[in-house]
């Protein structure tokens, strides 16, 4: 069975699970993949991670603190051997835990993340996920 490390942290509509992710180290000049197995890593504990395929690339904006912020965000596909998760706590991750597909969609906050859990067990299984269905409109997502 395959299951998805997923993170609870705070958000103003409270405690919500979230699936890791981080941001580029421009000044070191890190690819984009690399970077997403090291935040992975930091956020989660886990060490051993490989990169099977990419999953997509969602891009978004909000307002926070009054100023328009625009993200981009590359999403992975990644096993690992490792069963211990130990949350980063020092960025506010308060939880964390393994997952199988179709809980895990169940329980994640944002659509976007829903709909890059469901493309994983897709990849993974050839199978589409009953749990939900990827909302069109709002956030782009690319393949």
């Amino acid at each position: 069975m395959w299951v998805a490390a997923l993170l609870k942290t705070e958000h103003r509509k409270g405690k919500v699970w979230v699936l890791p992710k981080g941001h580029v180290e421009l000044e070191k000049k890190e690819r984009i993949s690399d970077a997403a197995k090291r935040e992975v890593g930091e956020e989660t504990g886990l060490k051993d991670l490989s990169i099977k395929d990419q999953l997509g690339i969602a891009r978004f904006s909000f307002q926070a603190e009054g100023v328009l912020v625009r993200k981009t965000v590359h999403y992975y596909l990644m096993i690992t051997q490792q069963k211990a998760l130990s949350p980063q706590k020092e960025e506010f991750f308060y939880e964390a835990g393994w997952f199988p597909l179709d809980v895990a969609i169940t329980m994640l906050e944002y659509d976007t993340d829903k709909h890059i859990v469901a493309k994983a067990k897709e990849k993974l299984t050839g199978e589409t996920s009953s749990t939900h269905t990827p909302r069109r409109g709002g956030v782009r997502v690319h393949a």
